[in-house]
């Protein structure tokens, strides 16, 4: 009869902790830790030259050195009467949708790229337009259509090695959204200022991103299981 009895007990007592394991046979989100990208643009800068219908038609800044200017610059302004714009791109591949996108970069001269003849500052807004990018250097950016406007900063203030910033987290998303597999910025002179043959010159382009990965799921069903037999286990001590 005691032999019955303690065998009642031990079908109870299985039970009870399969039943506690089949409850728990679920899955829990572990915190998702926030991963920082950060990419380096590909910076350029391209004239309209003597050209009235403002187009592109030469580099003033690029990786081919042209006229002894130093590559990886952002010049924006005159050139005498001639416009210049800044240029930067932004290669996507491999990054995600993120909850920030910050773009900066920093003032290199108050002045052009030109010595004694754009090299000095003007006093006015400059226009900060994205468009669809290539990763590469092309005179057609300085007309590709805009895709979203980042911002307007005056240059009054500006002195050398200032940080010039912008959160360009929608238009990033919308990017990556769309596909794109590089995202250009273009700077330019805003409509009603007239720089009067100066310039600035920016450099230093990046993009910081802020990614959150999907969280890892972990099963809780061996814990519970576990605890399960340490419960049985007491149990038979105690009968």
């Amino acid at each position: 009869m005691k032999v019955l009895t303690r065998t009642k007990k031990l079908s109870a007592i299985a039970t009870s902790s399969i039943t506690l394991a089949v409850v728990a046979s679920f899955s829990f989100a572990l915190p998702a830790q926030v991963k920082a990208a950060k990419v380096q643009g590909l910076a350029f800068s391209v004239s309209s030259g003597p050209d009235p219908n403002g187009y592109g038609i030469y580099f003033s800044s690029s990786t081919n050195n042209p006229f002894g200017n130093p590559p990886g610059k952002n010049e924006v302004g005159n050139y005498y009467n001639e416009d210049i714009r800044g240029l930067s791109e932004y290669n996507l591949t491999g990054l995600t949708s993120t909850k920030s996108a910050l773009l900066s970069f920093n003032v290199f001269k108050a002045g052009g790229l030109f010595v004694d003849q754009n090299d000095f500052p003007f006093t006015g807004n400059i226009t900060v337009l994205s468009y669809v990018g290539n990763n590469s250097e092309n005179l057609y950016d300085y007309q590709a259509p805009s895709i979203g406007t980042v911002g307007t900063f005056n240059t009054a203030n500006l002195a050398l090695g200032n940080t010039v910033s912008f959160d360009i987290t929608p238009i990033f998303n919308s990017a990556i959204n769309s596909g794109l597999s590089s995202l250009g910025i273009r700077l330019q002179v805003s409509d009603g200022t007239n720089p009067d043959g100066g310039a600035w010159t920016f450099d230093n382009f990046r993009l910081t991103t802020a990614s959150v990965p999907e969280p890892t799921f972990t099963s809780a069903l061996l814990m519970v299981a576990f605890g399960s037999g340490v419960l049985l286990k007491t149990k038979l001590k105690q009968s």
